[in-house]
């Protein structure tokens, strides 16, 4: 009887290291995979991509959609033409504020703004170089609250607000979300965000009907005949 409750005694603080182990491998996996910014581009002139949000513990948000030929305004068509021709800049990126030269309104990502993403993979840093830029941005139609703090002048607000995409345009792969999706997008990012280094963000390169099937019945959810953001 005495060697039998030795054994179950010797046997609870193995189990127990067991658990333990699970469940330290189970928390870093789940850390590891969080914070985690994809952009799947696909190089096609009319469903240039998606992107996918993952913050952890079931927080995301599954489909933001590139906007392409069909939306109005504010759209870098010579870098989607760039990608359709020579391909995607694939790899890891971070992070970045906008910079000194830029003359930007301001250097953190807001709503009306841009989300600024570096390369740091080698073959992207090649890529964009070659391309003319420094690194890719998130953008909506709109600048509109950042253009009013460079006039006082209501008339001058869409001048503006034009020159600030001109401006992004000049530097980095300009990539266009919907003003709603950047609504949601950038409420996401704030609500999940201490420091913008916690996001990992990675660029692959996406099959055309992956991306279509995501993003085509989007458009029929408009008012009908109302145009793409």
């Amino acid at each position: 009887m005495k060697s039998r409750a030795s054994k179950q005694k010797n046997k609870q603080p193995f189990f127990l290291l067991i658990i333990f182990v699970f469940l330290f491998v189970v928390s870093f996996s789940s850390r590891s995979s969080a914070f985690e910014i994809v952009i799947k581009l696909t190089g096609n002139e009319q469903f240039p991509g998606v992107v996918r949000v993952d913050a952890g513990t079931g927080k995301n948000i599954d489909r933001v959609c590139l906007l392409g030929l069909e939306a109005k305004g504010s759209i870098d068509l010579d870098f989607i033409m760039t990608l359709s021709e020579k391909g995607i800049p694939e790899g890891d990126y971070r992070v970045s504020k906008a910079f000194t030269e830029e003359m930007w309104p301001t250097s953190s990502f807001s709503a009306s703004g841009a989300l600024r993403l570096v390369p740091q993979s080698k073959a992207a840093v090649e890529f964009l170089r070659t391309a003319g830029k420094q690194g890719l941005a998130l953008h909506a139609r709109d600048f509109y609250p950042l253009a009013g703090k460079m006039t006082d002048n209501p008339k001058m607000i869409r001048f503006f607000s034009d020159q600030l995409f001109e401006r992004l345009a000049e530097r980095w792969g300009a990539l266009r979300i919907s003003n709603w999706d950047m609504g949601r997008f950038h409420d996401f990012y704030r609500r999940n965000t201490g420091s913008d280094q916690k996001w990992k963000v990675k660029v692959t390169a996406s099959g055309l009907e992956a991306v279509k099937n995501i993003c085509a019945p989007l458009k029929v959810q408009r008012k009908p005949g109302g145009e793409l953001e």
